[in-house]
């Protein structure tokens, strides 16, 4: 009886945290879920008097009208009396919702600032602050990459360049080891020149060399993966770019991956080649299935990695003075050092300019709620930061409108007007865009390493494994001081720096080009 009740408290606990005390369908037309604190309550009690009105005028006019083309002047009727229904109850409803979820906001309040100032995450799953740990995100990350990507190869969606080899050995795309091998066994043994006729001797070793060709393609891992993607050996196969490695070689990130990560304009290219790749048509008959034909879980889970990456970097660029084994000045003169270093690299001084910034209003924001006596720099230190992003935003989207425009005018201006008919002179012009174009890509990065390094920082200051709360103010003073060093130089260095010619980002893009096909056939 007790285990009984017990169950029945803990559903109740569940079913109140998630908003299911409501019907299925007043939670799916209302917002009911338990809200993190007041400001969620104002949204979701917004939200449901919005609904409610919505729903309310709707069903007023609109079952009037179903009810008397579907059953004349009866119909008419019931459809009036009906529409009065609605208009009355779905706005109330909406109204008393929104009340109750304020409620609800308010009460959870108290435990949203108590669990806002012991550096505790909000789970959105279960509604409930939570312990983070770093070292156990990762390894969760990891795991849950190796699920995701063994089930995309192992789906029936796979897609291939190419299925002859498939095809020889009567095989699905998706086929095992232990498939291959019995396939081929068969195969062989049905084609073998020794049980034909000598008329037919030739024809069947030519077959038995296919099938011993697929066989050894499909049977070594890499040879296979190869295959899927380029096709055939000496057929009608493409280069295979890695998009990651372009990136990286044409924006010079290499040298600062540790604080960046892999560039999510990347990950976008990596996406869109994915859909380019294969015969087998993408699929697009459901969220789901445009999902896993673009790698959308894994480009998540991708996302998430990244930062907690980045997090385990900084928590080890900092542990020596966090841990007291460098002092102050010793550890801000191995931040300018490293910083004049990555000045020295192509691009570094932008690199140096986009991190900076980033996390100097990070450790700021998260200092000036727990180590600050004045109770006007937390919330005056997370506006500069999301002044920061926002600054970033418009500058990206300026710069997209702007390259539109200047790369319209160059094609409608200087360009011929038949560009096959000469296309040397096509090339060239066309070539005064990349400047423009790669201008634009740098606004793009600099939002997306300030995004990054805002989670990563978040998951470096909440990470419960630390001794205690001076170590956690001792990482955000670090990572402060880091960012200062990286600005300063970066600014200085930036002043110096010649914006980039036609030939030079034509050079540099052939490189990155070649080391990205280079790397991506050899995987």
């Amino acid at each position: 009886m007790k285990s009984r009740q017990s169950r029945r408290d803990r559903q109740h606990d569940d079913d109140e945290r998630h908003g299911d005390f409501a019907s299925p369908q007043i939670s799916t037309l209302f917002v009911t879920r338990k809200p993190r604190d007041i400001f969620e309550g104002v949204r979701a009690a917004v939200s449901n008097i919005v609904r409610g009105s919505f729903y309310g005028v709707t069903g007023l006019l609109a079952s009037p009208l179903t009810g008397g083309l579907g059953g004349g002047i009866n119909g008419l009727l019931m459809g009036a009396v009906t529409g009065v229904f609605l208009g009355i109850s779905m706005p109330l409803m909406g109204f008393i919702l929104s009340l109750y979820q304020l409620a609800r906001g308010a009460i959870s309040t108290p435990e949203a600032v108590k669990g806002f100032l012991d550096c505790k995450v909000f789970d959105e799953s279960s509604r409930t602050w939570q312990e983070y740990s770093l070292n156990d995100d990762i390894e969760q990350i990891k795991l849950a990459i190796k699920a995701e990507k063994s089930q995309s190869n192992n789906s029936s969606r796979r897609r291939v360049k190419d299925t002859e080899y498939y095809d020889l050995l009567d095989l699905q795309i998706d086929a095992s080891p232990s498939e291959i091998r019995a396939a081929y066994r068969k195969k062989a043994r049905e084609v073998h020149p020794d049980k034909v006729d000598s008329s037919m001797r030739e024809a069947a070793e030519r077959r038995f060399r296919e099938i011993s060709a697929a066989y050894q393609t499909l049977s070594d891992p890499k040879a296979r993966a190869r295959y899927d993607n380029s096709g055939r050996p000496g057929g009608d196969s493409e280069l295979v770019l890695d998009p990651y490695v372009f990136f990286a070689v044409l924006f010079g990130s290499e040298h600062v991956e540790p604080y960046v990560g892999e560039l999510s304009i990347a990950s976008a290219f990596d996406s869109l080649l994915r859909l380019s790749r294969g015969n087998n048509p993408a699929s697009f008959e459901s969220l789901e299935d445009f999902k896993a034909t673009v790698g959308w879980n894994v480009q998540l889970l991708k996302k998430r990695k990244r930062e907690t990456e980045i997090a385990i970097h900084l928590r080890s660029r900092v542990d020596d003075y966090v841990e007291g084994f460098l002092t102050l000045d010793a550890f801000r003169d191995s931040c300018y050092e490293e910083a004049v270093t990555i000045a020295m690299e192509a691009s570094g001084a932008r690199f140096l300019l986009a991190i900076g910034p980033a996390l100097v209003t990070e450790a700021n924001y998260f200092l000036g709620y727990r180590e600050s006596v004045v109770k006007w720099r937390g919330p005056v230190s997370n506006l500069k930061r999301k002044m920061l992003k926002l600054g970033r935003k418009v500058s990206m989207y300026k710069s997209i409108l702007h390259t539109a425009k200047e790369s319209f005018r160059i094609i409608s201006s200087e360009c011929p007007q038949n560009l096959d008919q000469q296309s040397e002179l096509s090339m060239a012009c066309l070539s005064n865009t990349m400047p423009l174009i790669l201008e634009m890509a740098w606004t793009i990065n600099y939002l997306d390493i300030t995004t990054a390094l805002s989670g990563a920082c978040k998951k470096l200051f909440y990470d419960a494994l630390v001794s205690s709360k001076e170590e956690r103010l001792r990482r955000a003073q670090a990572v402060h001081i880091l960012g200062t060093q990286f600005y300063l130089v970066g600014l200085k260095a930036g002043k110096d720096v010649v914006p980039s010619s036609v030939d030079e980002i034509k050079d540099r893009a052939s490189t990155a080009f070649a080391e990205s096909v280079k790397r991506g056939n050899a995987e």
